[in-house]
């Protein structure tokens, strides 16, 4: 062997050794294995779908009642909610006449799936009130409908009365 071939052939081991070197070694001291994580948070939107004006024209002889409805598009990836409304004032001014402390004024409720409504007319309560219970989530888009009813007669003053109801869903566990 000629003193030119021992140095080229042992140039070749020490370049393939300081290629592979750090190859073997890298490979002995790690795995390679990606962790992959995920954190899907929950989310409860609610919209009024329609039914965001509601006019009730009524008078005690020839149209004692009035109904009207509010559709409230619930979305959300949890697996339970509830709706509350929050009711104002609904009064005659003129007359200090309060519909709902006098029982003219009522709601019902229906929920879309497994939950709780309202079946039958009630008289709101003052503050919030439930309107929905424990109804199943994990919807894309879901309607849970809120019907109102004016009922008069002839003690009710005239006038105009103006009130709002506050909706929100909440979750449920």
């Amino acid at each position: 062997m000629t003193y030119g071939k021992f140095v080229r052939d042992a140039i070749v081991i020490v370049v393939i050794a300081g290629f592979l070197g750090p190859l073997a070694v890298s490979a002995q001291a790690k795995e390679p294995v990606v962790e992959v994580k995920a954190r899907i948070r929950g989310t409860l939107m609610l919209s009024i779908e329609s039914g965001d004006e509601i006019t009730f024209e009524v008078d005690p002889l020839n149209n004692p009642e009035d109904t009207a409805e509010t559709e409230l598009l619930v979305i959300t990836n949890l697996p339970a909610y509830s709706i509350t409304a929050r009711f104002g004032d609904f009064v005659i001014k003129d007359f200090n006449y309060d519909l709902i402390e006098n029982g003219k004024f009522f709601v019902r409720s229906k929920a879309p799936g497994s939950g709780e409504g309202i079946p039958d007319w009630t008289v709101p309560k003052k503050g919030e009130m439930v309107i929905v219970k424990f109804e199943d989530g994990f919807t894309p888009g879901e309607i849970a409908v809120v019907e109102y009813m004016l009922k008069v007669d002839f003690t009710v003053p005239p006038g105009e009365s103006k009130m709002k109801i506050t909706f929100t869903a909440v979750p449920e566990v």
